[in-house]
């Protein structure tokens, strides 16, 4: 899925445009990831049950390793604009 492309990406590199389309997939699966977890949290503060004390901490273990990930992008970005900057510079 979007991680697996992610990952081959940041290993194998890619093109800004790849990384910036994967980047905005994660942000939206971030922010649905987000959502769900604040839903299941307050659930818990009025259901409690292990399966969603399961659930939270998967939840919270994606958004951070999807925080990562973006985190990397975002340094790849920013290195490969000074690339091009630099070479937009020499000419």
């Amino acid at each position: 899925g979007c991680i697996t492309a992610i990952s081959d990406c940041l290993e194998d590199g890619c093109s800004v445009e790849a990384m910036m389309k994967l980047d905005k997939k994660l942000a939206e699966n971030e922010a649905k990831i987000a959502a769900s977890f604040v839903e299941i949290k307050n659930l818990q503060k009025t259901a409690y049950s292990e399966e969603n004390k399961g659930t939270l901490a998967w939840l919270e273990n994606f958004l951070r390793r999807t925080g990562g990930l973006r985190a990397q992008f975002l340094a790849l970005k920013g290195n490969g604009n000074q690339g091009d900057d630099f070479v937009k510079q020499m000419l």
